[in-house]
């Protein structure tokens, strides 16, 4: 419970909140800040200063102020100023495509002439006709001479042997064509140009091979640390390569321990996904838990004294560092070695540490660093997560008493233990998992209740195998222990996946309904912690009210008709919707492989409530009483469509006259 004297109402549980947690407050207002940046032009980063400065003053002033009426200056001013200093953070962190650029050069006309040097900024990583190269161009050829520049860019390598030995620090030079990201041009089509930007990139370029060539040795490597942590991981990655585990097992091992996931098999990422604990293998919160947890263990003997806790928290802080080292320090372990150092760091300091406020201090202290990561679904997620643990993992466990006399009590009740923690997890990522991802797993308990325990084992298994001397007998049993460990847990996912209604996918979720969904999280947790009166029927009408907007959705789904022209990279598609069935009309290559398409259609199919779909090829005659096509003339409803002269449009939506 949050007190031993129940609030009874909403305003006595925001400020019992406030007393426990004053960092709650620091973190919501410099959430509203980094989200109003969004709507506001970069011209305005001297008005936000004037706006910061005379808010501090203000806060001052109700701090130190011994009159009433001027102390209550304080929580306002409190607010605006970190509202205005999350909305001066963000803006001025705003990615400009034109700065760091030189004025000459990269502008050119013909940009398949541009010539620059670039820097690697990260490990290159494998996608299926490329490799993905995220890099700094520091220089652009001009003349007869390197004008200096700084900016952001995402290379696109062609497959060969020479990209794939590229290594983190190599300076590389380029002759390609840079070009923006394509933003969103289609009804309801994802913006990857505004994705890249809130990652800080602002160009991409597409380098076929023969156009790029890696710098003299005395020039290409990088040294620091960053650089170092990316070579640690690189030799683990070549030392799993060549131990006895097989290749499925090795991509498995890989992902789980160092965060690479270019060698993990797809059958195995697919069933992972369908049991819903995909999340295993992405190295995020879940492993720094463990690796916290497993150096914990070490010093099971030890007491609850100050010293006991020093130590055991010190030994689990570098164990965490250390993990997030081999991991080449991506961005995912990054932000969960902060978050549990911090709480570490509570647990350290007093036995009963505050966690929220904790959790909120490692946001507020990510965000300041980085707004951008607000907009970052892994941090959503992560924090989620922690914070639906915190919420509701002791009260779903006070659900159930467990009488003391009875010898089983002890492993049932860590049992439920586990049960309460995914579910309290799951449940507060939930709304966000049908607004990004429009899927739900329904046995994902299952799975996170048998594999997820059994990570600590998989993860201390894989790091024997780095360890031992493969030819030992010892190297060998961990061998052969870390195969049996891995087609357990790849064999009961794939189960988990073939059990029926194992996955609704094709959810719909719009921004309006997210807010709903948390509201009605809201209110169940503060009946379950507080037991609000009004807190459990506040929930159910808010779960009515979605209910509601899903079900008018899919009644306008079910009456629709209407035409869209999809702008597809040159490719012919038109998109006729008749209720939840339509038909695509389209050129013979996306004929072929309708896959090619699925980008630009995704979230149109996905607001549409589309179930089906007939793909028809313009040059076909097809004719059913709903959609005529031949001879390049299309006729749905009303509307005619000459194809042969039809030009792609920017996604423009048509509806018949």
């Amino acid at each position: 419970m949050l007190n031993k004297k129940l609030p009874a109402t909403l305003s006595e549980v925001w400020s019992m909140l406030m007393g426990r947690a004053p960092m709650l407050r620091v973190v919501l207002a410099f959430v509203v800040g980094i989200a109003c940046a969004e709507c506001l032009p970069v011209s305005g980063v001297p008005f936000l200063l004037s706006f910061l400065l005379v808010a501090a003053v203000l806060m001052s002033v109700g701090a130190f102020a011994r009159v009433p009426w001027l102390q209550r200056l304080y929580l306002p001013a409190l607010w605006l100023f970190f509202i205005a200093l999350g909305c001066f953070l963000a803006t001025s962190h705003r990615t400009d495509p034109t700065v760091g650029l030189p004025s000459v050069g990269w502008g050119s006309h013909d940009r398949e002439k541009v010539t620059f040097q670039v820097r690697i900024a990260d490990t290159p990583r494998q996608a299926s006709k490329t490799y993905k190269v995220k890099a700094r161009v520091e220089s652009v050829w001009h003349g007869d001479s390197w004008l200096k520049a700084d900016c952001p860019i995402l290379l696109y390598l062609q497959k060969d042997s020479a990209a794939a030995a590229l290594r983190y620090g190599e300076r590389l030079v380029v002759r390609a064509m840079p070009q923006r990201p394509d933003s969103s041009v289609n009804p309801y089509q994802f913006d990857y140009r505004r994705y890249l930007l809130h990652k800080g990139i602002a160009w991409q370029c597409y380098v076929p091979s023969g156009r790029w060539s890696v710098c003299p040795d005395g020039l290409s490597r990088q040294t620091g640390f960053m650089a170092w942590s990316k070579q640690v991981q690189r030799r683990l990655v070549h030392r799993l390569q060549s131990t006895a585990l097989s290749p499925q097992h090795k991509g498995m091992a890989a992902a789980l321990l160092l965060g690479w996931r270019d060698d993990l098999d797809d059958t195995t990422l697919l069933h992972f996904r369908q049991a819903g604990i995909v999340h295993l293998l992405c190295v995020s919160g879940l492993h720094v838990g463990i690796v916290a947890w497993l150096a914990g263990l070490l010093f099971f003997f030890l007491g609850k004294l100050k010293w006991h806790r020093v130590l055991r928290g010190t030994v689990q802080i570098l164990a965490i560092w250390g993990f997030t080292v081999i991991t080449g320090l991506a961005p995912s372990t990054l932000r969960a070695a902060v978050m549990f150092t911090l709480l570490r760091i509570g647990y350290m300091a007093q036995q009963r540490p505050a966690v929220l406020n904790n959790l909120c201090t490692s946001a507020v202290l990510l965000l300041f660093i980085n707004p951008n990561l607000l907009f970052d679904v892994g941090f959503q997620f992560s924090y989620m997560a922690v914070l639906g643990i915190f919420a509701l993992q002791d009260p779903l466990e006070s659900l159930v008493k467990l009488p003391f006399e009875k010898w089983w009590r002890q492993p049932v009740s860590h049992v439920w233990k586990l049960i309460c923690i995914s579910l309290s997890a799951q449940m507060f990522t939930l709304p966000l998992q049908l607004y990004y991802f429009h899927q739900v797993y329904t046995w994902f308990i299952i799975a996170n209740l048998l594999v997820v325990p059994f990570a600590g084992l998989l993860l201390a298994t894989v790091l024997l195998v780095l360890l031992l001397p493969q030819a030992s007998l010892p190297g060998h049993a961990a061998v052969w222990l870390a195969q049996q460990e891995f087609n357990f847990a790849d064999g009961l996912a794939a189960w988990v996946g073939t059990l029926p209604c194992a996955e609704f996918a094709n959810l719909y979720c719009s921004p309006f309904m997210l807010v709903l969904l948390f509201a009605a999280l809201l209110f169940v947790t503060l009946f379950l912690r507080s037991s609000l009166r009004w807190a459990l029927p506040a929930a159910s009408a808010l779960l009515l009210v979605f209910v509601v907007c899903l079900t008018v959705v899919n009644m306008w789904a079910v009456r629709q008709h209407s035409v869209v022209v999809y702008k597809a990279d040159r490719h012919l598609a038109v998109e006729c919707f008749d209720g939840r069935h339509s038909y695509l009309v389209c050129d013979s290559v996306v004929a072929r492989n309708p896959e090619r398409i699925r980008f630009q259609r995704d979230g149109m199919l996905n607001h549409c409530r589309t179930l089906s779909t007939t793909v028809l090829p313009a040059d076909t005659a097809f004719n059913d009483g709903r959609l005529l096509l031949q001879g390049g003339i299309l006729c749905f409803g009303e509307e005619r469509m000459d194809l042969d002269t039809l030009v792609p449009r920017n996604g423009q939506r048509r509806n018949p006259r």
